[in-house]
């Protein structure tokens, strides 16, 4: 019991923002071999330690749920100590066969992976072992061939190593079987050796200055944001925001900025798809929980749009606007569509590239909150939806992004045109988001737009920094992040940060503004399934590429590893 609870407790300490904004990956190497040593025991209660301290370290490590709401995290919990359950029962069967340097890893990457592939709520994307590594430059860059799995299998084999000399040099009782120290070695230091080669092997590609980008930072509470009655006095700082960071530029001599970006709902109003307006007028209506809407409020948020984009942005009126000629403006906000014959919000970003050009998008959320943006459905029930109204005052039952192309296209003053691929928020801690994108279409850089003022200074802000870091890598692409209240910053394809906004040394609930060139790939992107590729033309990484093939790597060694093993006897 007090071998796993240091385990686990080593375990959420290692997490970024816990005790350094980092990661510390050696932290988290002691706290793998700790578990695999002492999870790998049989015994009554084992199950139950892997439940509950499991559990708890994923509490700790996402404590920042707490500021949503205190429930929050026994959900959280009861997820992760499940998955750490299972975790531990599968490590003790391989274990009887095979040496910790193995068995650890296979254990590990078969149960983190499935609760990566699972949607929320049956699976738990964040904090995946290999994040540990997101600032160890030695080795980070294995992620452009092997993601971010591929770095947790070589942490875990490298920690299963230690806990077999550890156990080699003191067993613990007559259960403990030493194991060939020689197999081990070869099982535990070749995938860190292999990762450290690839690192190498697949440097970042070569790159060329792309768009400069200006992200607009208000840094205020969410409780300000939330509030209706506050919208137009958000408004008007961010444009003063953004007009004092423009004089900046200015003076400073430095070229016009080619895009401004507003974080994650940050446009206060609404955006809305071109067919709302005849849906209302043939009768459609949001859902009885969204009830209040005026008849004509298309009307209304139409020219919400002129007067804060049209006038006030893009200055089509006497005086002027903030934005100079040439610079186009994104912006995540809630856009109202109709599907199924019905009107419905997505949580979205949406580009407007001038005056007078029909706005872009909307490139919407993929992976929706459970409990905060989605109830899966169980909005339709009343007492389902008198219940989490009680806790949250609003039914989240955001719609998900559907066929929305997740591209967005500006030009910029020298009339080059930019191609962003755009996440929100959540979806910074998923692959896919990053992958399919640069996969399927032509992506100069990433977008991702993002609140994060519910979670205060609290790690959520650093752990998120570090999944960008490694998408940057893992995708051969450089990351925007323009957050309300978080970390706004630029990364490189490199993984290493180009610029971050800060203010007297602090990042976090900060007002201010970052102007940042953004590194793009030389060359012109191409599709991995062209049969000729033009050596001009930038490649894939390896990762990209073979995504859904290390997926199924890991799960397929994994269970073939669990049926070919038997349990240990307590004998």
């Amino acid at each position: 019991m007090l071998g796993m609870g240091l385990a686990f407790g080593l375990l959420c300490a290692a997490s970024p923002g816990i005790l350094t904004r980092d990661a510390l990956w050696p932290l988290a190497l002691l706290a793998v071999a700790l578990w695999a040593r002492y999870a790998s025991l049989p015994g009554r209660g084992a199950a139950l330690l892997d439940f509950v301290g499991g559990g708890l370290a994923g509490c700790g490590a996402m404590s920042w749920a707490y500021y949503v709401h205190p429930g929050s995290l026994a959900f959280i919990g009861v997820g992760f100590g499940l998955y750490f359950m299972a975790q531990g029962w599968a490590l003790r069967r391989m274990a009887s066969r095979m040496p910790l340097a193995l068995a650890a890893p296979l254990a590990w990457l078969l149960f983190e992976t499935l609760r990566a592939s699972l949607e929320p709520p049956f699976g738990i994307q964040w904090m995946r072992l290999g994040v540990h590594l997101h600032a160890a430059e030695a080795v980070r860059g294995a992620a452009r061939v092997c993601g971010v799995g591929g770095l947790g299998f070589a942490l875990a084999a490298l920690a299963g190593l230690l806990a077999d000399v550890w156990g080699h040099l003191r067993p613990l009782g007559p259960a403990n079987r030493r194991t060939s120290l020689a197999l081990a070695a070869a099982c535990g230091a070749a995938p860190m050796l292999i990762a450290l080669f690839a690192a190498r092997l697949a440097p970042p590609p070569e790159t060329i200055d792309g768009p400069r980008v200006m992200l607009v930072q208000p840094g205020f509470e969410q409780e300000r944001k939330r509030d209706p009655d506050l919208a137009d006095t958000v408004h008007e700082s961010q444009l003063e925001l953004t007009a004092q960071s423009f004089a900046q530029a200015q003076a400073a001599g430095e070229r016009p900025c080619d895009l401004v970006a507003w974080g994650e709902t940050m446009y206060r109003y609404y955006a809305l798809d071109p067919q709302v307006p005849a849906a209302v007028a043939a009768g459609a209506t949001f859902p009885p929980w969204r009830s209040g809407w005026p008849e004509d409020f298309p009307r209304l948020v139409e020219a919400q749009e002129r007067y804060w984009v049209e006038q006030r942005l893009f200055g089509q009126r006497p005086g002027g606007g903030v934005l100079p000629p040439g610079t186009a403006f994104a912006s995540g906000v809630e856009y109202i569509t109709v599907l199924e014959g019905e009107l419905r919000m997505k949580n979205s970003v949406v580009l407007w590239p001038g005056p007078g050009q029909p706005k872009r998008g909307p490139a919407s959320k993929q992976h929706r909150v459970p409990g905060a943006e989605t109830m899966l459905g169980l909005e339709q029930q009343p007492w389902v939806r008198d219940t989490i109204y009680s806790i949250a005052r609003y039914v989240p039952d955001l719609a998900a992004a559907g066929d929305d192309d997740p591209v967005l296209a500006f030009e910029g003053h020298d009339g080059r045109t930019w191609r962003m691929g755009i996440s929100v928020c959540f979806d910074n801690a998923f692959d896919d988001v990053f992958t399919r994108p640069v996969r399927t279409a032509d992506v100069d850089f990433h977008a991702v737009f993002s609140n994060e003022a519910w979670f205060e200074l609290s790690q959520e802000a650093d752990q998120m920094m570090a999944f960008s870091q490694l998408a940057a890598i893992a995708t051969g692409r450089s990351i925007v992040r323009a957050t309300q209240s978080g970390i706004s910053a630029v990364i490189g394809p490199d993984g290493v940060e180009v610029a971050r906004l800060e203010v007297d040394g602090r990042s976090k609930m900060v007002t201010g503004t970052l102007r940042a060139t953004v590194p793009v790939p030389a060359g012109q992107a191409h599709s991995p399934f062209e049969a000729q590729a033009d050596a001009a033309r930038r490649p894939l990484t390896a990762f990209v590429r073979f995504e859904r093939l290390w997926t199924a790597l890991w799960l397929v060694l994994g269970l073939v590893a669990l049926l070919g093993s038997r349990p240990r006897s307590n004998a």
